[in-house]
């Protein structure tokens, strides 16, 4: 077995995961490859027939994929998967250290949020959005202009204490070919994430730290004319949170706990929309905007 640490769990695997930090830690999750189990044991034919497929609760959560295969996931502490004959490493692991971790997750009663995390002031800056809203390309403008890489894609929130704390994940931030150009990094170089993705994970060198941080600021990204940052009134901002968390990301109805989780982070946290040009290249406009926005509010 493999061992390895990310979200703050304990990993314990039969197939290297390179994106994860590698540690000798007791295991939170297990993950298990099932060569012999059948797609058709967990879903009908009908089923197999789409490109992908998904059922998610707490208790036990499917996740197929054409082409690369079947995950159980159970309560939080297992995944079994089933390989499809086509299945690559790379992509089963496209898959697993995104998704199926926020499933596993969100079985383990965090609020999953879907966004990317950058530390600033000691504090968790969160940029949540839809897929191509911007979140990667946001953190990574701040991690190039020398702040540090926490999440991206999938960020854990425990909300039984207060202050309510986030979990980093692990040290990679997908790029795409333009915002790597803007931000003078060499695409070419970046590791695959696999073969159909057009982005590149950039790994930052370097200590990743795992110590849980509290949250300083939380935006939902939009596109407009101007630069601006406004706060969203609470009843709004628990449907935005709610819209842009594990499950609804995954077109499966979030239950009541989801719904109070996202209730009781809006009681502690102003929810702010922020609004920005759609234009990369204004990319250190938008860092130099975010940074004058949370000195005004310290």
């Amino acid at each position: 077995m493999f061992s390895y640490f990310a979200y703050g769990l304990g990993l314990h695997s039969e197939i290297p995961i390179p994106e994860f930090i590698a540690d000798t830690v007791p295991a939170d999750v297990t993950l298990r490859i099932d060569t012999q189990g059948k797609f058709t044991d967990y879903l009908p034919e009908k089923a197999l027939a789409e490109t992908w497929a998904l059922q998610v609760n707490r208790e036990r959560a499917i996740v197929y994929v054409r082409d690369t295969g079947l995950y159980l996931i159970e309560r939080g502490t297992e995944i079994v998967f089933l390989p499809a004959a086509e299945a690559t490493q790379a992509i089963i692991r496209f898959y697993l250290v995104g998704t199926i971790m926020a499933i596993v997750l969100y079985q383990r009663q965090f609020l999953v949020l879907h966004g990317s995390v950058i530390a600033m002031g000691g504090s968790a800056v969160l940029f949540l959005g839809n897929s191509g809203d911007g979140k990667s390309s946001t953190a990574a403008a701040l991690h190039a202009a020398g702040y540090r890489l926490v999440n991206d894609d999938v960020a854990p929130i425990t909300l039984s204490d207060r202050p309510a704390l986030l979990e980093p994940g692990f040290p990679q931030i997908k790029l795409s070919e333009a915002t790597a150009r803007v931000l003078n990094y060499d695409f070419a170089a970046l590791p695959l994430l696999h073969g159909d993705s057009h982005k590149r994970g950039y790994r930052p060198q370097g200590d990743f730290d795992r110590s849980p941080l509290n949250i300083g600021r939380i935006y939902v990204l939009s596109y407009g004319e101007d630069f601006a940052s406004t706060p969203i009134a609470s009843s709004l901002a628990t449907m935005e949170l709610s819209r842009h968390s594990r499950p609804t990301t995954l077109y499966q109805q979030g239950d009541a706990q989801h719904f109070f989780q996202c209730t009781n982070l809006v009681r502690e946290q102003t929810i702010y929309r922020l609004q920005r040009p759609k234009n990369l290249t204004l990319l250190p406009q938008i860092v130099s905007f975010i940074e004058q926005d949370l000195a005004l509010s310290t």
